[in-house]
């Protein structure tokens, strides 16, 4: 299942990086980022835990660009200037915390949890504004429609995993984190297959 979450991510990149030279919007500049990193990152830290070597560095790099590229997306599409500022200021509580890890590694799962609670909840702000503009009358064109479901389908179900993270023995329930990318991944390329690439997002 790890080598498939992987391989998933992989493609998913590859995929991206293709369509943004096909037509290059700033949305999927940053997705293709965010995938193309999240690729990379990835398969090093799958080589880290093999060689036995710890990824905790990585991780917290990581952490910071994946969230900071999502919450970008999420201002640039939101037109309101009210949530725009929620956005910010939530991310601003990220990044604070963020720094505060540095010195508390052991809160790191926390950290997770926030960001995954912040992106849910730019998600679901971007859906409500679908929802109540002409655009649901053609949601299954959007690219970001499908990225957004696939970050909701991921991000929202991580928050309890992660938060019961410290009561687990071992890593034996790690495999339903798998599938979720997995399955994240499968909207995302779904989107960019299927969605109209003429569309200019951002």
């Amino acid at each position: 299942m790890n080598y498939l979450d992987l391989f998933v991510q992989i493609l998913t990149g590859v995929l991206s990086f293709f369509f943004y030279f096909k037509n290059k919007t700033k949305f999927l500049l940053l997705l293709t980022i965010l995938t193309v990193l999240t690729g990379i990152v990835e398969s090093f830290g799958e080589y880290t835990v093999l060689s036995g070597k710890s990824s905790f560095f990585l991780y917290h790099i990581f952490s910071l660009i994946q969230f900071s590229i999502i919450f970008m997306i999420y201002v640039f599409l939101i037109k309101d200037s009210f949530f725009k500022k929620v956005f910010s200021f939530l991310h601003f509580l990220f990044f604070c915390f963020w720094g505060v890890i540095f010195f508390k590694g052991e809160l790191f799962f926390y950290l997770i949890i926030f960001g995954a609670f912040n992106t849910s909840f730019y998600v679901l702000i971007y859906l409500r504004s679908i929802l109540m503009s002409d655009k649901i009358l053609n949601y299954k064109e959007l690219l970001p429609f499908w990225v957004s479901v696939g970050f909701l389908v991921f991000h929202l179900p991580s928050i309890p995993f992660f938060t019961l993270f410290g009561q687990m023995q071992n890593r034996g329930l790690f495999f339903i984190l798998n599938i979720l990318v997995i399955l994240m991944n499968l909207f995302i390329i779904y989107g960019l297959l299927c969605s109209k690439k003429e569309e200019k997002y951002l």
